[in-house]
C-alpha cells in the first residue's frame, strides 16, 4: 500500500505541476500562464500519433553526419562497457548495505509501468481541469514514449539475448528472451524528456525561485532514473551495459517524440545539393 501511495502521489504531483509550469514563453501582452495555459505543440489525435511513430522509427534514415557521430558514440560507449561489466558488477555487489538497498528499492518505483501510466493520468486530469491542451499533450507524449521505447527494448532483447548476471554471462545473437536492454530503466528514462523538456526547461524570464525548482526537479528525475539503473545492478538482474542502453533508449525516444511534436529536426531531411558558380567551374554545397 505504501508503494502504491508513493506512485499515486508522484503522478498527481506531476499532473498538478504540469498546470503551473510553462513549456514556452507567452507572447508579449498575453495573460500569465496561470490564466492562459500554453497551447499544445501539435494537434491531439491519432493522426499525430502516427506521425510521431513514423518519425521515431524512421529517424536513422534522416540523420546527418553529426547525428551518425552521436549515434555511434552512444552505441560505442555501451559496447565498451561490456569490457568492464564484470568489474562493475563486483563493485556494486560489494558496496551495498541495508539502507542503500532500501533507497534503491524506492527509486525503482520510477521503473514500474504503473508510474508513467499514473503520471500520464495526472497530466490529463490536470489538463481537463484547466482546459490545457499542453498538459493533455504531455500525457499523450508520455504514453507514446513508453510504448515506443518498450517495443525497441523488446526487439533488442530478442536479437541480443544476454543472460541475467545471477543466471550466467552468456550472450547469444537471436537467442530470444534476453536482457540486453533493461526494461525497468527504459520505463524510468521514458519519463524524462516528456516532463523535463516540456515543463522543466529554464527560460530567460523565469525568476530565481522558478529556476531553482525547475533545475531541482529535472536533476531529481535524472538522478532517480539513474538510481533505478543501480537498483537493477544491485539486485544482480542486469549488467552495466544493459542499464546504460535502457537509459539511452528511454531518453532518446522521449526526445524524438518531443521533437516530432515540435516539427522535427531539420538535419538530414531538408538539406539539398546546391550548385554555385566558382572560378574555373562550379561549387557544390551540401
Amino acid at each position: 500500500m505504501s508503494r502504491c501511495a508513493v506512485i499515486l502521489a508522484l503522478s498527481l504531483g506531476l499532473g498538478v505541476g504540469s498546470t503551473v509550469a510553462r513549456a514556452e514563453d507567452p507572447p508579449a501582452g498575453a495573460a500569465p500562464p496561470s490564466e492562459a495555459p500554453p497551447p499544445a505543440d501539435a494537434p491531439l489525435g491519432w493522426k499525430q500519433i502516427g506521425h510521431d511513430a513514423k518519425y521515431v522509427f524512421s529517424r536513422p534514415a534522416h540523420l546527418d553526419t553529426a547525428g551518425w557521430v552521436r549515434l555511434g558514440a552512444g552505441v560505442g560507449t555501451g559496447a565498451a562497457l561490456y569490457l568492464v561489466r564484470d568489474e562493475a558488477r563486483d563493485f556494486v555487489q560489494e558496496h551495498g548495505d541495508e539502507h542503500w538497498d532500501q533507497l534503491l528499492d524506492n527509486a525503482r518505483l520510477m521503473g514500474r509501468l504503473a508510474t508513467p501510466l499514473l503520471a500520464a493520468g495526472g497530466f490529463w486530469l490536470g489538463g481537463v481541469a484547466r482546459d490545457s491542451d499542453h498538459a493533455k499533450e504531455t500525457a499523450v507524449v508520455l504514453l507514446e514514449t513508453v510504448t515506443y521505447a518498450s517495443f525497441i527494448a523488446g526487439v533488442t532483447n530478442q536479437v541480443i539475448a544476454t543472460e541475467r548476471p545471477r543466471d550466467g554471462d552468456d550472450i547469444k545473437l537471436f537467442g530470444g528472451n534476453g536482457h540486453a536492454v533493461s526494461l525497468d530503466v527504459t520505463i524510468a528514462a521514458s519519463m524524462l524528456a516528456p516532463i523535463i523538456d516540456r515543463h522543466l526547461t529554464v527560460r530567460d524570464t523565469d525568476g530565481g525561485a522558478v529556476r531553482f525548482w525547475k533545475r531541482f526537479g529535472a536533476w531529481g528525475m535524472y538522478g532517480t532514473a539513474g538510481l533505478t539503473a543501480l537498483q537493477r545492478m544491485n539486485e544482480d538482474a542486469h549488467w552495466l551495459p544493459d542499464v546504460y542502453f535502457g537509459y539511452l533508449n528511454g531518453l532518446c525516444v522521449g526526445r524524438m517524440v518531443v521533437d516530432s511534436r515540435r516539427g522535427g529536426r531539420e538535419d538530414g531531411r531538408s538539406r539539398k545539393v546546391t550548385m554555385l558558380p566558382a572560378s574555373g567551374g562550379v561549387r557544390l554545397i551540401f
